[in-house]
């Protein structure tokens, strides 16, 4: 378990987007909160309805406070899962190519306790900052009157960041670290391309019936979250990350 926090630390301090994101996420919101204080400005997105908080939450928020904390909000998780996706299709790749898997390997380190770390890193280590990083921009937004809010807030935005994690992310990481390792130039390339493709064979010759249920209908919306579905999601996960594991440990 020590091993495992030592490698996840590196990570951190090794890949800086993951900490410096959040600091300009969280600068950004006190220009935002001070916009609304000084003028009319106000932040709007366009958020998915599944991915909207309940709106008694706000209920005691005024509304261009309320939409502005609510967009916030969603900016720090889409930018941080973005975060998330290029450290895991860069991570194994850039040891390749700077050599220093060799100086790893010859650590007393298993291959899949490293794959483990920075499997960690991207669906654990990532989520837990945008929980951090939601919470402190809810007091720059709301200062005194911000605990109420973060009680009500915290009951479904964990439980949207945790069925995100598991059934959206965790596939989609365990993807791109197997593409980060197999790679020989681009893995950004490879994680992009290959499932285009993929659905592109499915619907011309099997008519969709594979990339609708395993790639299309998982992405397209939340509110399909299915037993099934978090089974063949797992499932892959489980596959990419092995072939990623032995196809590290294949180099010499």
């Amino acid at each position: 378990m020590n091993t495992l926090k030592a490698l996840i630390k590196r990570e951190i301090l090794e890949h800086r987007n993951i900490w410096r994101v959040p600091v300009i996420l969280i600068g950004m919101a006190v220009l935002v909160r001070l916009s609304l204080s000084i003028g009319n400005f106000a932040l709007d997105v366009n958020i998915p309805s599944e991915l909207q908080l309940d709106e008694t939450i706000h209920s005691g928020v005024v509304t261009v406070l309320s939409k502005s904390l609510n967009a916030m909000n969603f900016i720090i998780m889409l930018s941080m899962f973005v975060v998330a996706i290029f450290y895991a299709l860069s991570c194994l790749f850039n040891e390749r190519q700077d050599d220093s898997v060799l100086f790893w390997r010859s650590l007393p380190i298993s291959d899949s306790l490293t794959v483990a770390s920075k499997l960690a890193t991207a669906v654990v280590v990532i989520p837990l900052i945008i929980v951090a990083c939601q919470a402190v921009v809810g007091v720059v937004f709301l200062g005194t009157d911000s605990m109420q809010y973060l009680f009500d807030f915290y009951g479904q935005s964990l439980l949207i960041l945790a069925k995100m994690v598991v059934w959206a992310l965790l596939p989609i990481i365990a993807w791109c670290l197997f593409c980060s390792e197999v790679a020989q130039k681009n893995p950004f390339l490879l994680a992009f391309i290959a499932p285009i493709l993929f659905i592109l064979v499915d619907k011309l010759f099997l008519n969709g019936a594979i990339s609708q249920t395993l790639v299309i209908d998982r992405l397209a919306s939340f509110s399909n979250f299915k037993a099934g579905s978090l089974f063949w999601g797992t499932l892959l996960s489980a596959v990419f990350l092995t072939l990623a594991v032995v196809k590290r440990s294949q180099r010499i």
